[in-house]
């Protein structure tokens, strides 16, 4: 989980960062909930595990009285790329290799905040990949913050594939 809290305009103040990731390895069991599309091969898509997971958000944030989240295009492009870069770099976190943070990736497209948050899972052999990611992510205190953070009012998500192990990058923003 990373929070981050910063004025609209990036050159306005520094950044404060807290890092924090959950890295899902292994075998993980789906847990509940409804099976996704799948892709010719057997698998959930991407884009289904996408939607999946912002399903699954907005659902806990109901049960705990929050507003459901809006899912942002922009967002959910910087979270996919970063999955994408996650997979085919062979890295996990939320500093990338080069130093770059979630605060600089969004910033970097011209997309301002108040506030920021990033979760993010790596789950493989599971049959429902955004629930077995999304139980995981609200069983710890961190990343369940995030979800069910009320001053959070957009979300993004982003998935990579390979076989059957998928890299889901969640962003939270309130502009």
């Amino acid at each position: 989980m990373r929070t981050v809290s910063s004025p609209r305009r990036p050159a306005a103040a520094a950044l404060s960062a807290l890092s924090l990731s959950l890295l899902l390895l292994g075998s993980v069991a789906a847990c509940g909930g409804g099976s996704s599309p799948t892709s010719p091969g057997g698998r959930a898509s991407a884009a289904s595990v996408e939607m999946s997971s912002w399903g699954l958000i907005n659902q806990a944030r109901r049960t705990d009285g929050r507003p459901d989240l809006t899912l942002d295009p922009l967002l959910s492009d910087i979270a996919r790329r970063y999955s994408e870069r996650m997979r085919d770099e062979g890295f996990f976190g939320h500093t990338d290799p080069s130093g770059g943070t979630t605060a600089s990736r969004v910033q970097s497209v011209g997309v301002g905040f108040s506030i920021l948050g990033e979760n993010l899972a790596l789950v493989s052999h599971s049959s429902d990949p955004a629930a077995a990611a999304h139980n995981l992510l609200m069983g710890n205190a961190e990343h369940r913050a995030n979800i069910l953070d009320g001053r959070f009012r957009d979300t993004g998500v982003g998935v990579a594939t390979n076989g059957d192990t998928y890299w889901i990058t969640q962003i939270f923003s309130r502009p």
